[in-house]
């Protein structure tokens, strides 16, 4: 039957002609698993080329009528993209006002024009584009996906500075109109964990200090790359954060009043997921620290809400009896942090910036990292954020559960973790609590700007525009 199917289709496409009488062999007609295997492959993969061919066309097409009934259609959108900028900022959304926000201020008081883009329409770092507050400043909302990848693709800038990875890696392609991609790191880990070729075709790092250079030039050299400017002006989002961690401290401070010694707060606060302390212990981890007489404050990883809403549920109901323990659901972890007395964690992103933030000790669970599919694969050594660990606080494992509450008070009494943690500290975070200044210079020499220019005095209302952004 295949025989006289496949006769008739060589028929009718004339390639039966080529074997007298029309009959083809028995052998002609024989297919080896390994070439049908071959033939079946390049189907799919023309199908498949030809699915996503037409899908990105659609995407572009579609991109480019959004764009033309935008507000910012026509004659005003050919202009936007004519206009050169000296320093444009591109940020995905309001979850990294803490870092664009202080830089935004700086550039405004030393009287620097920019661009201010945000894929976030909510963003409240928009806001300060209007009402005159920063009359240098202008801001605008590019959308999501092929939209703002778009406008990113027809800017004309001197320099643009992003906290967005991946260059010319994924959706982000370089604009021929800039003449400089500078990616701003926005926490103190060395990068380790970033996905591969995360900085690669940047033309410079702005980093906090010696153990992110050591990251990027081992992986420029394992790969060849071109030495790219490593500038070592330290981590923007703590000039956010450390005056409103002293802010916090003060009213802890008031709150505690003349009040004996009490015994030590713990803040308990993971990251989501399968590597997650709620996820891997449970109750049995919170209990064993409230029932040992501790005060204690569990503060979920934000996701967790989202993800793991049953377990959080069942926690909660698990240890309602618990009257020294609650719960802790704000945006804002700085109050949390500085009510408390040392941090019990994993591997989620407060682990630092408590240290840092409090000079107080952390506790972190000890276990196997996966390094696949991230940088670290790559290097040679061990990341910086695991090796410094037992500088700021204790690992511990599930055996040392038992023992949490002795371990904590020994950590809570120690006369030299703060010296260490203080250490770590200066020597990997430069300009801590003030490196929006140096950056906000390096970014104007790069973009032939003046950063010594005298500094505007502030319009009316600026501050306090800034502050309640930040705070949003």
């Amino acid at each position: 039957m295949f025989d006289l199917h496949l006769q008739a289709l060589l028929a009718e496409t004339g390639l039966a002609l080529l074997v007298p009488g029309g009959d083809l062999p028995p052998q002609l007609l024989y297919l080896d698993p390994g070439t049908g295997s071959l033939l079946f492959s390049v189907i799919v993969g023309i199908a498949s080329t030809a699915y996503f061919v037409a899908k990105d066309l659609l995407y572009r097409a579609g991109t480019r009528v959004r764009m033309l009934l935008s507000p910012r259609s026509g004659a005003a959108l050919r202009a936007a993209q004519r206009e050169e900028h000296p320093v444009v900022f591109y940020s995905e959304g309001r979850q990294y006002r803490s870092t664009f926000g202080p830089l935004l201020q700086q550039m405004q008081r030393r009287g620097l024009p920019c661009l201010y883009l945000s894929s976030d329409a909510e963003d409240p770092l928009l806001a300060l584009g209007q009402g005159g507050q920063y009359p240098q400043l202008r801001t605008e909302h590019i959308g999501h996906g092929h939209m703002a990848w778009a406008r990113l693709r027809t800017l004309r800038a001197r320099v643009v500075c992003m906290t967005t990875p991946g260059l010319d890696v994924l959706q982000i392609r370089r604009s021929p109109h800039v003449r400089h991609y500078m990616h701003i790191v926005h926490s103190p880990t060395d990068k380790s964990f970033n996905r591969p070729y995360s900085f690669d075709f940047f033309d410079s790092v702005l980093i906090n200090g010696p153990h992110q250079e050591r990251v990027i030039r081992c992986l420029e050299e394992l790969r060849g790359r071109r030495r790219k400017e490593l500038f070592s002006e330290g981590c923007v989002y703590y000039d956010s954060l450390v005056p409103r961690y002293a802010a916090a401290s003060e009213v802890a401070a008031l709150a505690k009043g003349g009040a004996p010694q009490r015994v030590p707060r713990v803040l308990l606060a993971p990251t989501w997921g399968k590597n997650g302390l709620l996820t891997r212990y449970g109750s049995p981890l919170i209990r064993a620290i409230a029932e040992a007489g501790l005060e204690l404050v569990i503060r979920p990883h934000p996701q967790s809400a989202r993800s793991e809403a049953e377990l959080l549920a069942r926690l909660q109901r698990e240890c309602a009896a618990l009257p020294n323990c609650c719960w802790d659901f704000n945006a804002d972890p700085v109050e949390a942090m500085a009510m408390s007395d040392i941090l019990v964690s994993d591997i989620s992103g407060i682990v630092f910036d408590y240290a840092f933030l409090t000079g107080r000790p952390v506790l972190t669970m000890d276990f196997s990292v996966d390094k696949r599919g991230f940088e670290a694969m790559d290097l040679p050594f061990e990341p910086w954020e695991l090796s410094s660990l037992e500088l700021i606080g204790r690992r511990i494992g599930l055996d040392d559960v038992p023992a949490l509450p002795k371990i904590i008070r020994e950590e809570t009494t120690s006369p030299v973790r703060a010296t260490q943690i203080r250490l770590l500290r200066d020597t990997h975070v430069l300009n801590f609590g003030h490196a929006s200044e140096a950056a906000v210079e390096r970014i104007a020499q790069l973009a032939g700007l003046d950063a010594q220019a005298q500094p505007l005095e502030a319009a009316p209302g600026a501050g306090l525009a800034l502050a309640t952004a930040l705070s949003a």
